[in-house]
């Protein structure tokens, strides 16, 4: 039997690893009342995805691709990103948990703000779960406002019970510790087929998730809301005058 300093079950130590390759959350950030403002709005992923048809961009995220886990929400922030890819060693490998794995939520969530929505992209390792119920209890925490992973995710009670906000491809019971390593901070990701930059507004909802490149924001999120002022006007012209 191979002797293990780490064992695979618990989760202290797990998340605090930084890759080679880690930006700091210095993007532009967006006025909190455009944010604020959006989050009050009915079908927004919809109004966004339009909008962004409208500025030539395709950055619009279907729901089937990344089902929403928890209970109904809308989440509007600005992006945080990390990048895992498959873990070059095999389990079976003498040396292999005889180092922390190199799962990067808490570095994540650590360098940016509350409001903001961490995405992940889990190339190649879909049937691995990134984030469980320890990683949301400290999103939660930080005021993370939501998790958008393509790959997979667990402890999907936990999750339900914070009321924390993720999207995922997968659930799955299987870790990602010793299977996938993270090798960015705040690169460039693929989610859901799309690219995805640190700073990008993130809007999702049921429906599904956008993402707004940072210099389009605010033009779109003006847009955005002009859409909506006018179909609830169009809703308002279509009610029945109240009874006298």
């Amino acid at each position: 039997m191979v002797e293990t300093s780490f064992p695979v079950s618990g989760d202290a130590g797990v998340g605090s690893f930084e890759p080679a390759d880690v930006q700091p959350a210095d993007f532009r950030r967006l006025p909190s009342q455009l944010l604020d403002e959006l989050r009050g709005l009915g079908g927004l992923s919809a109004t966004a995805s339009d909008v962004l048809d409208e500025l030539g961009l395709s950055l619009a995220i279907p729901a089937e691709l990344l089902p929403l886990r928890t209970a109904p929400a809308v989440v509007v922030g600005q992006a945080l990103t990390v990048r895992y890819l498959p873990e070059r060693r095999a389990s079976s490998h003498p040396q292999l948990r005889k180092s922390p794995s190199r799962l990067a939520h808490h570095s994540v969530f650590a360098i940016g703000r509350p409001g903001d929505v961490v995405v992940v992209e889990v190339a190649g390792s879909a049937d691995v779960s990134v984030l469980g119920g320890m990683a949301a209890e400290k999103a939660s925490s930080l005021g993370i406002a939501g998790c958008i992973v393509d790959g997979g995710i667990r402890d999907l009670e936990q999750i339900r019970t914070l009321g924390l906000p993720v999207w995922s491809r997968r659930v799955t019971p299987k870790t990602g510790k010793w299977r996938v390593e993270a090798v960015a901070i705040n690169r460039p990701v693929a989610c859901g087929g799309i690219q995805v930059q640190a700073g990008d507004l993130v809007i999702a909802d049921e429906t599904g998730v956008c993402v707004i490149p940072v210099d389009a924001a605010e033009a779109a999120v003006e847009r955005i809301l002009q859409v909506g002022r006018q179909e609830l006007e169009q809703l308002s012209g279509r009610s029945p005058a109240p009874a006298s």
